[in-house]
């Protein structure tokens, strides 16, 4: 390579003068008696090209390092992991959702409504979160979303499980008030789990009517009878699809690999007849799921109903499911709701008796919380708590 060298003007590939007159005076056609060092290559543009190629490599480098961090702090807070975490949500209002035609109402004296919870599947780092909390709760995603179960499905089968808690409750509430209620109840199959006992014998919309021989009316009757039961006993279930009767028999299985004998089904008491003097619906476009709204319906629907002013100026809210008979039973999420109670600034909490330290343990300093295990229990606690 040859180029011009260093501070002359020198052209490239000249060596000693050839000019006639030579240089210094020397005769012409004689060597220049001091002859110019040949133009060389120093290597400078040769280094100048490595430092930028090094320079390049360098910014790739951290441009990759960069961009590397940024996905995966991106990915800690947007890609979920397989936990749901209970959030509390907010207390929804229930006379808005009630609907009362052919029948004289009294306005309330205060504010009732049901405590929900927030169901979501979190990223690392609101995980880690929640797992160095002690007031917050995570569940594998196993126990909340069945392997092989559909979510939106799952969602829609809440929804609906909502909606027959809801004709449950207000005929029970109405009942409390002393009107004439005639409410039959029956055992609705909502889900079958895949691989398990009762897949391929029993299908969503079955109804349960005996259990062994011994009929059963409500949800919790089936499960007594699994919960009694040894892993490997077989269970003869008398059911009931689109209109016609027949007989099947399931060997229990560990389903959920706790060491529990389980038929593997989702199962609903579901009204098969309710007749009213009049018409209570649930109001359009609710998308609230479960069956945990049952006590504070039945609650409100008796104070519209009665003469009595049961909640004299209060807020009060709660939660617990409640089955034809008036019994009060077990919810999820009580810690979660126990917060969001007290952040709706309620007077009074109804819980279900037997959850009753749970949420004690879980509720803010100040809020009043009190178990009950029936409706009647539910409305003595109002007629004597003054708060």
């Amino acid at each position: 390579m040859s180029g011009p060298i260093p501070g002359s003007d020198e052209p490239a590939g000249r060596g000693a003068d050839a000019s006639p007159a030579g240089r210094d005076g020397a005769p012409a056609g004689q060597a220049d008696p001091s002859p110019q060092t040949p133009a060389t290559d120093t290597g400078q543009d040769d280094a100048t090209g490595d430092h930028r190629t090094r320079r390049r490599s360098r910014l790739l480098r951290s441009a990759f390092y960069s961009a590397t961090v940024g996905i995966l702090a991106a990915a800690a807070f947007a890609v979920p992991l397989p936990f749901i975490e209970f959030v509390p949500g907010t207390p929804t209002a229930i006379p808005p959702l009630v609907e009362i035609d052919g029948a004289e109402t009294t306005e309330l004296d205060g504010d009732t409504a049901l405590l929900t919870i927030l169901l979501r599947q979190q990223p690392t780092v609101p995980t880690i979160g929640a797992l160095l909390d002690d007031g917050r709760a995570l569940r594998p995603l196993s126990e909340v979303y069945p392997p092989g179960v559909d979510r939106d499905e799952l969602r829609e089968a809440e929804r609906e499980r909502f909606g027959r808690a809801f004709d449950i409750a207000a005929a029970v509430g109405a009942q409390a008030a002393g009107v004439e209620t005639e409410l039959v109840t029956e055992v609705a199959v909502m889900q079958v789990l895949a691989d398990s006992p009762a897949d391929g014998l029993l299908v969503p919309g079955d109804v349960i009517e005996e259990v062994d021989g011994d009929e059963v009316t409500a949800a919790e009757q089936v499960q007594e009878a699994t919960r009694n039961a040894d892993i490997g006993d077989e269970l003869e279930l008398r059911i009931r699809r689109n209109g016609q009767s027949r007989t099947v028999s399931a060997v229990l299985a560990d389903v959920a690999g706790e060491g529990q004998a389980m038929l593997g089904v989702g199962l609903e008491t579901a009204v098969n007849e309710l007749r009213l003097p009049f018409d209570v619906q649930l109001s359009e476009g609710i998308r609230i799921g479960g069956p945990s709204a049952g006590m504070m319906v039945g609650l409100t629907v008796y104070d519209l109903l009665s003469e009595e002013d049961l909640l004299a100026g209060r807020t009060v809210v709660g939660t617990g499911t409640l089955d034809a008979d008036g019994r009060v039973g077990p919810v999820g999420g009580v810690p979660e709701k126990m917060r969001a109670a007290a952040e709706y600034g309620a007077d009074v909490v109804l819980v279900p008796a037997m959850q009753l330290d749970e949420a004690r343990t879980g509720a803010p300093e100040g809020l009043t919380v009190i178990g009950v295990e029936d409706l009647d229990a539910a409305l003595d606690a109002l007629r004597q708590d003054p708060a």
